[in-house]
């Protein structure tokens, strides 16, 4: 077994205090301030002084002053338990990797300095390395994996703490049997094994609940779509019904004038009025004659369907719309299903709302279109512009989220289709441009 003097052991103490911070640094850049930079070093220098005279001890304090790094960022506790698990586990692995190099390399009772040098060095390098290719790794497969999915953090965390317990109870044993270093070459090689299959077993059950959440996803898109298509059906039978009668309504007007019946023809109009679940005063807003001039049936059905149904909620609708706007036949089901989420999201969070009110604007030049939908909120709401169109994110209750993330999966297929978000004065504004093609 390797002893040290309390000089040397206090030295490479503090070291390996100093390499956890640093790794937890480079992991974690949002907690790179210069106070924390001072509490890493004043811990580091402290701990090892009390593991002098209480071996094991500073362990304890400094997961303490780890968890004391996140005064101003406040990520959830499985990120942190994660990130604390990751750093000491590496700092640990580099370590016993240096020591066996470093031993092999130099006689440690006649090249003690030039051993402790190697060690440290190794120690560093080592260290650095495996938390640099773990960052690698985690960006490229991100791609494939949301890391920020709790159920994913929590799979991850659970291989790692079982990955630093297995590692932590060969390294006790093999200090208790003071065979430290002949054990160490072994629990390198069965760490590396277990590693191994610990990652690809965490790969192959992320995997699954990958195909999972695609799946329920999939069956929501269908679920949408099919809900789409009945309401505008639904939309399209009572407009020929209104057709109709419309028609009918022109014929009997038309009887009553021609026989200078004013006052009864007022009066017919009045009591065909009262059938209808529309003031009077809205039927301008709501006959824009700009809005039916959209060229494109399914993207025109669904903007008049959403409008009528915010009228007969009691929202305030008002509606801007350049003159024959002409939308291309391949963007005409994404336009409509983008729409038909946005429109669902804004009816539903201005009526939380006292008095709530509804804008929309589809505005046509000869570069982009731009459709834009502007909706108040209760006062004081509070929206996350950043997350909102995350998977699973939703301020509504017992709701699982999924029709904004289908926005931005929506806009993501097409390359001239952009997203962009606006909360102020709690109002919330939404614009999907459409690049036209040259």
């Amino acid at each position: 077994m390797i002893y040290l003097n309390t000089t040397s052991y206090q030295i490479m103490d503090f070291i390996n205090n100093m390499l956890f911070f640093l790794l937890v640094f480079i992991i974690i850049p949002q907690i790179r301030l210069k106070s924390n930079v001072i509490l890493a070093i004043v811990a580091s220098i402290t701990f090892s002084f009390i593991d002098i005279y209480h071996d094991g001890m500073g362990i304890p304090l400094l997961i303490i002053s780890y968890f004391l790094l996140f005064r101003h960022y406040k990520p959830n506790w499985t990120n942190r338990i994660l990130w604390l698990l990751i750093g000491l586990f590496t700092n640990a692995f580099s370590q016993s990797l240096a020591w066996i190099i470093s031993v092999n390399l130099f006689n440690y009772h006649n090249q003690f300095i030039e051993s402790l040098a190697c060690n440290i060095i190794l120690n560093y390098v080592f260290a650095l390395f495996i938390t640099y290719m773990g960052i690698y790794l985690v960006r490229r497969l991100s791609q494939y994996i949301n890391f920020n999915d709790p159920i994913i953090i929590t799979i991850i965390t659970s291989s790692m703490l079982i990955l630093l317990v297995g590692f932590t109870a060969f390294t006790t044993i093999s200090r208790i049997l003071n065979v430290q270093l002949e054990y160490m070459r072994t629990n390198i090689v069965l760490t590396v094994i277990i590693f191994i299959f610990i990652f690809l077993g965490t790969l192959y059950y992320i995997a699954g609940y990958i195909k999972q959440q695609q799946a329920i996803r999939e069956l929501e898109k269908i679920k949408e779509s099919n809900l789409y298509i009945k309401e505008l059906e639904d939309n399209y039978d009572e407009m020929r019904k209104f057709k109709h009668d419309y028609k009918n309504l022109l014929l009997s007007l038309s009887v009553l004038l021609e026989n200078d019946d004013d006052k009864y023809a007022g009066e017919k109009v009045k009591d065909l009025l009262k059938d209808s679940s529309m003031d009077i005063n809205d039927v301008p807003k709501l006959n824009n004659p700009n809005l039916f001039k959209i060229q494109d049936e399914l993207v025109r059905g669904i903007i008049i369907s959403k409008m009528i149904t915010a009228k007969n909620l009691g929202i305030k609708v008002t509606t801007e719309v350049d003159p024959n706007i002409r939308i291309a036949r391949s963007y005409s089901v994404s336009i409509t299903r983008i729409l038909g989420i946005l429109f669902d999201n804004a009816i539903e969070a201005c009526r939380k709302g006292a008095e709530p009110t509804l804008n929309f604007a589809l505005i046509d030049d000869k570069y982009a279109t731009e459709f834009i939908v502007n909706n108040n909120t209760a006062p004081n709401t509070k929206v996350d512009i950043n997350k909102i169109f995350t998977n699973g994110f939703s301020t509504k209750e017992n709701h699982n989220g999924i029709g904004l993330a289908n926005v931005q999966e929506l806009v993501n297929k097409k390359p001239n289709f952009f997203l962009n978000t606006k909360f102020e004065n709690d109002e919330f504004t939404v614009i999907l441009t459409i690049e036209k093609e040259n």
